[in-house]
């Protein structure tokens, strides 16, 4: 019989042992624990022992956050300590290196403004003596003060090392006139002020490798307490290098407003606007294209060729005029649109569907398309008749189609025999030709119904059909009339899907 196993023998403590075993582990160790906390309480730490006493002023990282909703009369005081502390954290260093800088402000008051400028100025020293390689400064005003300006320090946007850049603050600010940023690849200014006409390409001139730029914009700069506000009428990026642009206006525009993009490695552009713009592009190299809100003419420089994938939510007909002007807006918007007859994904809302049928011309075969979705539709705003001539148009255009996304299935008449609008202008051929198949915000009525029948009985392709809402726990019967439904492809899986599901899944397609 062989021997049983030799027990390992546990050491047992006494209960009296006060060893500080925490502190025999080398820094490297100790240091990694202390980056799982933010820099404060990585530094409450030092009480701990000697030992532990400035080990946080070693960390790679440095975050600091204050986020305080207590007793107004203490604030004040709470932020000056926080001051205090930061500016030592920072300037402690001793040019040690620093991955990454974070200064997160909640509840911004007036009062606190001095104090911040210190901050700014140290992480500002902290960019050319400790290799900064990402910075992001975000400040968000308490509700009960009133919008003011904060300098930001040149230092900001001098750094030989600095990759990563957001500036994300709810008070007025604007870069400086001299930016050298030799190696910032990412950039994202949020309440960026628009002080000139050439704010934006100064800027850009001072970061000969940027491949991201996100820009949330006040259109006109604020006036302030020291300037007059200055209207400008032109936004123009230009950046050689530039790959992602997303571009936000976070104020309406009353007057017209041009923006002009110019890249020709920019392969993905989002333009959000708001107010009377008039958008000009310049990418020879764009692959993906979005376009929200409103707009008056976009114009493009080169064939679309390149574009696989668009997005059309524009108002082309936001605040018309008169006839003339109405005539002339739906001909930019079939340009627009017939100039992306090779995109093989596209997105459209019912603004652009409108601005297409009160053009009253043919649309191009959309031979490459594949993918269609139909976004933020109200049909009771949009009369049948026209509805129905435009999407059908649409979907004849269509003649490689195989998925087809509709956010949501609405009727649009009170009148019970009225089935929805899709039903009546999806020929058998054209669902025939469906592969895949998606309602979003199903709501169990009994439209939606026939129009899943509908698919079901005729989708001889059919492989996939997803069915979106908030809960399926309380719609047993629905799914069980769907499973139960004719199916001309038996082997056309049918999917419900909570609208939860849905975003983590389109989460994890982004990333």
């Amino acid at each position: 019989m062989a021997d049983p196993p030799e027990k390992k023998m546990l050491k047992r403590i006494p209960d009296g042992d006060n060893m500080d075993r925490l502190s025999a582990l080398p820094n490297c160790v100790l240091l990694r624990i202390l980056s799982r906390f933010k820099t404060k309480d990585a530094a409450a730490t030092s009480v701990l022992s000697t030992r532990w006493r400035d080990l946080f002023v070693s960390l790679p990282d440095v975050d600091l956050s204050f986020r305080v909703d207590g007793d107004a009369s203490d604030r004040d005081r709470m932020f000056s300590d926080f001051t205090d502390f930061a500016n030592r954290v920072v300037r402690q260093r001793n040019k040690a290196s620093i991955g990454t800088i974070v200064v997160d402000v909640m509840h911004f008051v007036k009062s606190y403004r001095l104090a911040f400028e210190s901050l700014l100025i140290s992480a500002a020293a902290a960019l050319s003596s400790c290799n900064v390689q990402q910075l992001l400064i975000s400040v968000r005003m308490d509700k009960t003060t009133e919008r003011f300006s904060i300098p930001i320090p040149p230092g900001i946007f001098s750094s030989k090392t600095l990759v990563s850049l957001t500036v994300d603050i709810e008070v007025d600010w604007n870069a400086p006139d001299f930016v050298w940023l030799p190696n910032l690849k990412y950039l994202y200014l949020f309440e960026f002020r628009l002080v000139d006409e050439d704010s934006i390409q100064r800027l850009l001139q001072g970061c000969p490798l940027l491949e991201q730029l996100m820009l949330f914009v006040q259109p006109f700069s604020y006036e302030s307490e020291s300037e007059e506000g200055i209207e400008v009428e032109v936004l123009h990026i230009s950046s050689p290098s530039l790959k992602s642009l997303v571009l936000s206006w976070n104020a309406k525009v009353e007057l017209e407003f041009t923006v002009v993009v110019q890249s020709e490695n920019l392969e993905s552009l989002l333009c959000s606007l708001q107010g009377q713009h008039k958008v000009t592009i310049d990418a020879p190299n764009l692959k993906s294209l979005t376009v929200e809100g409103h707009v008056l003419e976009v114009h493009i420089n080169q064939s679309l060729v390149s574009i696989d994938k668009a997005v059309v939510h524009a108002e082309f007909l936001h605040n018309v005029t008169n006839g003339s002007d109405l005539f002339s807006r739906v001909q930019h918007a079939f340009k627009f649109i017939s100039g992306l007859q090779n995109v093989k994904s596209l997105n459209l809302s019912e603004n652009i569907l409108k601005a297409l049928y009160c053009s009253q011309r043919v649309l191009p075969k959309f031979k490459d398309l594949n993918k269609l979705k139909l976004s933020h539709f109200r049909c009771h705003a949009f009369p049948r008749n026209p509805y129905s001539k435009v999407l059908s148009s649409l979907f004849e255009s269509s003649p490689n189609l195989e998925v087809l996304i509709i956010d949501e299935v609405l009727k649009d008449s009170e009148d019970e025999e009225l089935d929805s609008v899709f039903q009546e202008v999806l020929s058998l051929a054209f669902v025939g030709q469906l592969k895949e198949i998606e309602i979003r915000s199903f709501e169990g009525e009994e439209h939606e119904f026939k129009l899943i029948e509908y698919f079901l009985k005729n989708g001889k392709s059919l492989k996939k059909m997803g069915l979106i809402r908030d809960s399926w726990k309380t719609e047993s019967d629905g799914c069980h009339r769907i499973l139960s439904s004719k199916k001309c492809a038996e082997d056309c899986q049918i999917l419900f899907i909570t609208k939860w599901d849905l975003l983590q899944s389109l989460f994890l397609q982004r990333h």
